[in-house]
């Protein structure tokens, strides 16, 4: 995780600019205010930055997510014109950090011909990527070469997608410029890996088509996730048990996600030998093309959200063929989401004290190393075990009091999780503020996962909320969604 930054990645070099790709390109100049977790009443302090994008069918721009994230006023200039012009976000993918960008000024697209997609590129072909890096305003260009194609995790969303490694040198500057092999796209610049020489990725084309298929009605619905955790199974004796006919195949079925498409066709224990007519290996991947393998999960999230795929399993010694429909996320199923954007927090504030669901976001607030700075019960649903159950599909956190009378002797809580409201358990932020507000007795009651009890008289609480709100000047006691 360490190794993976997002930067305004790419690229510097000043020699060999094709006239063919030039005019299509674009520099992207951003200006963005981000939400304050930690105080999520607030927002930082608005900055400035740049990147790259290039023109694309239908006066787009394409470029990374990243680069317009929670932007509040956008400007681009195209190569070769020191004009500026306003901009304004159409689509965005938060997971695959890809947004399409236009100019409602048409003349901004006069006598540009837009970049056309390629294809997948193979190992060990020549690749150039485009951008204006950081230090000057002037399009520039590296070369590299393709190291390799897999499943990798996007620093940007935290999601396992496809990848494409290059070999080029990396520079903070031009996230969201093109790499181009004969003159067509085969993938966006997104990320570099810091602890190492030469080493970047790019968003391949069949995710850039992904997007772009999924914006066709209008509306984004995501990624798919069938919602399953499995084992590997790399041992004889383990195959032999379960009855699997040929050694180091099949991953089986250790987790489901409650309500989840793969809770509605598996059971614990299930050997998954084969997922979309591709067979699984013992070690979880399946063929992405003649000898190049990838990630099991490809063969899901190459899908669109309500597509069905069919799966080989073997259940208590027989084979047998399920389906599952891609109904879901995988925010959807998890109970703590993924890196939120363009979003503001939810929060409650009741008596003055502050509760908000967790979040990466919120985990983040403990800095780069927060998996190593928080406390263990708050990153281990996270890290270790996020599929939502029956019981519950969010954490709601005590994050901290805002001292009054009301709440006196409780000054010392914070990031205590909450898990009953006067003996009903908590499975949802929404919910748990419908029980707070419900509450019909003179006292709250709230427990939390580490034993304490919290007695709050309801109407003094109730009549001291305006009164604490002012005090600490915040307008509002919540968002709720």
């Amino acid at each position: 995780m360490k190794n993976l930054i997002i930067l305004m990645v790419l690229v510097i070099t000043t020699a060999g600019i094709s006239g063919g790709i030039d005019q299509a390109m674009v520099k992207i100049y951003t200006n963005s205010v981000a939400y304050n977790y930690y105080l999520p009443w607030s927002t930082d302090a608005p900055m400035e930055s740049s990147g790259s994008g290039c023109v694309v069918h239908g006066n787009m721009i394409l470029t990374n997510a990243h680069v317009v994230t929670n932007e509040t006023y956008l400007q681009v200039r195209k190569e070769g014109d020191p004009r500026k012009y306003q901009a304004f976000v159409v689509a965005i993918s938060h997971e695959a950090d890809l947004a399409l960008i236009t100019v409602n000024d048409e003349s901004f697209f006069v006598g540009i011909d837009p970049l056309e997609l390629g294809e997948l590129p193979q190992a060990r072909e020549e690749v150039t990527v485009y951008g204006y890096p950081m230090g000057g305003d002037a399009l520039s260009t590296t070369q590299g070469v393709i190291s390799r194609i897999e499943s990798s995790r996007y620093a940007h969303s935290g999601l396992s997608l496809l990848t494409v490694q290059i070999d080029a040198a990396i520079n903070p500057g031009n996230s969201g410029g093109p790499a181009v092999i004969d003159n067509k796209i085969i993938g966006v610049a997104m990320q570099t890996m810091t602890q190492a020489d030469n080493i970047g990725y790019v968003i391949p084309v069949p995710v850039i088509e992904h997007f772009f298929e999924d914006m066709e009605d209008g509306k984004y619905d995501g990624f798919p996730s069938a919602g399953f955790s499995y084992q590997t199974i790399r041992n004889d004796a383990f195959s032999a048990m379960f009855g699997i006919p040929q050694e180091q195949t099949g991953v089986m079925i250790t987790k489901l996600a409650y309500d989840s498409p793969a809770g509605r066709a598996f059971e614990i224990g299930d050997i998954l030998m084969e997922i979309d007519g591709s067979s699984i290996a013992g070690d979880g991947t399946v063929e992405l093309r003649a000898g190049s393998r990838t990630r099991l999960d490809y063969m899901v999230n190459r899908r669109q959200i309500g597509e069905t795929i069919p799966l080989e399993i073997i259940r208590d010694g027989v084979q047998r063929t399920v389906e599952i429909t891609l109904s879901t996320t995988l925010d959807d199923l998890t109970i703590v989401p993924n890196k939120i954007y363009d979003t503001p927090p939810e929060y409650f504030i009741f008596g003055g004290t502050v509760f908000m669901p967790l979040s990466l976001n919120y985990l983040e607030s403990w800095g780069y190393d927060w998996y190593l700075n928080a406390v263990d019960y708050l990153t281990y649903p996270f890290l270790f075990d996020n599929w939502c159950t029956d019981t519950r599909e969010e954490i709601v956190v005590l994050t901290f009091m805002l001292p009054a009378e009301v709440n006196a002797g409780y000054e010392s809580l914070q990031n205590e999780i909450i898990e009953t409201v006067n003996g009903t358990r908590v499975k949802s932020f929404s919910q748990f503020v419908e029980l707070v507000e419900g509450v019909h007795g003179p006292f709250l009651e709230l427990t939390t996962s580490l034993g304490s009890v919290i007695i709050l008289n309801r109407e003094e609480a109730i009549a001291a909320n305006g009164e604490i709100m002012t005090r600490y000047g915040i307008l509002r006691d919540r968002v709720v969604f």
